[in-house]
């Protein structure tokens, strides 16, 4: 499930596949697909979060290019009632880290 945050920024809210389907590449293929889709619509940053336990979804993101950033990184770059946005429409819970990945001519 995907959405766009504001203006330059994307959100990857949900990538599931169910447990006899997983080392399948089938998530590492849903997740470049929403790359390139963001990528298509202009869009700078893709964000999403993650469980800070779930060690197969930090993997797999890291594995493209995501890096862990936090609301002060938000704030910076959109300020703070923009970052407030971006938070409730990411709907981030505690026990959640947030992701960042830069994309086309960012």
């Amino acid at each position: 499930m995907l959405r766009t945050l504001s203006e330059g920024a994307g959100y990857v809210y949900y990538i599931a596949v169910v447990r006899d389907s997983r080392r399948k590449r089938i998530g590492s293929r849903l997740l470049d697909r929403s790359i390139d889709y963001f990528s298509g619509q202009g869009i700078k940053e893709v964000y999403a979060s993650i469980e800070e336990d779930n060690v197969e979804s930090a993997g797999l993101f890291k594995s493209r290019g995501f890096e862990k950033t936090n609301y002060n990184d938000l704030s910076k770059k959109y300020g703070m009632l923009g970052a407030i946005n971006m938070y409730r429409k990411m709907v981030v819970v505690p026990g959640e880290i947030l992701l960042c990945r830069r994309i086309g001519n960012a």
